[in-house]
């Protein structure tokens, strides 16, 4: 039992690394379409193949999502494991971009791999698990409509939207995880057998919108502000609809653990000297 829940804690943080990295790649090289028809043109076919491949990076995530949840037994856990991909796109940063990696960026990943450790280590499994349909629509339902509200209003003043259109992917890739689970209950485990029914199919939707979206926020707002919203709030979204969907409580020293992987998530991203991806954003 112990290994099949760290082959669903590697397969989470693989899933979390691609899609970091990938939302990188994509922030990297998101103006290429502003050049429209001459984005083909042989000069600028390489910023589009990158971010074509940052997309597939991110796209690629969902599967591996659900892998992760087959092999686990809680959302909330799987989502926690998402403040790893964030070292990587920190990594990426370095390797890649030539950037420096200081005292903020050592500290925000230490807290990560801190909060990390704290949420699996003290982790419980369920043994039996059941869903209620209804509850998890009306909690997704008012996560999507309160912010879906807030970013009309940012859109048309401008104010709150990194935050807002951050805040949404969050919300959409978390509603993914969630249905991706229900369907593994629902197929009792089976990978296959969960093709069958309309959840996972739902989640795939809730990918794409995901993507969708944050291309709308990495275009007019800055990455320091739209990385760590969406990354707190896959984090964080998974945990209230779960309580709603499945009743999952966690120990009081795991929300500790996932507090200060959102301090590091942040810590990781947020800096006034410079933009680890919107600098970037400008090649």
């Amino acid at each position: 039992m112990e290994e099949i829940l760290w082959l669903g804690v590697l397969m989470a943080i693989l899933a979390s690394t691609n899609m970091n990295v990938g939302k990188g790649m994509q922030k990297w090289k998101v103006k290429v379409f502003g050049k429209k028809k001459e984005m083909f043109h042989r000069e600028n076919v390489g910023d589009l193949g990158i971010w074509v491949i940052g997309m597939i990076m991110t796209a690629s995530a969902m599967p591996l999502f659900s892998l992760a949840l087959k092999f686990t037994t809680k959302t909330s856990l799987v989502s926690s494991l998402n403040g790893i991909g964030m070292i990587g796109l920190v990594l990426f940063a370095w390797i890649v971009l030539k950037e420096k990696i200081g005292y903020q960026e050592l500290g925000g990943a230490a807290l990560v791999l801190v909060g990390t450790a704290l949420v699996n280590y003290f982790n419980q499994p369920i043994e039996q698990r059941e869903f209620l349909l209804m509850p998890f629509v009306l909690s997704a339902s008012g996560l999507i409509g309160f912010f879906g509200i807030l970013a009309l209003f940012s859109w048309k003043t401008n104010k709150l939207f990194g935050f807002s259109f951050g805040a949404l992917p969050g919300i959409f890739i978390g509603i993914g995880m969630i249905l991706g689970d229900i369907a593994l209950v629902e197929a009792e485990g089976d990978m296959i057998g969960q093709l069958s029914n309309p959840y996972p199919w739902f989640a795939l939707i809730a990918g794409i919108c995901a993507l969708v979206v944050t291309q709308f926020a990495f275009w007019r707002a800055r990455a320091m502000v739209v990385v760590p919203t969406i990354n707190s709030f896959v984090i964080l979204s998974p945990l209230i609809m779960e309580y709603f969907t499945f009743g999952t409580f966690l120990q009081p020293i795991q929300y500790l653990g996932i507090a200060a992987t959102v301090g590091g998530v942040i810590l990781l991203t947020y800096t006034d000297a410079q933009d680890r991806i919107e600098g970037v954003g400008n090649g």
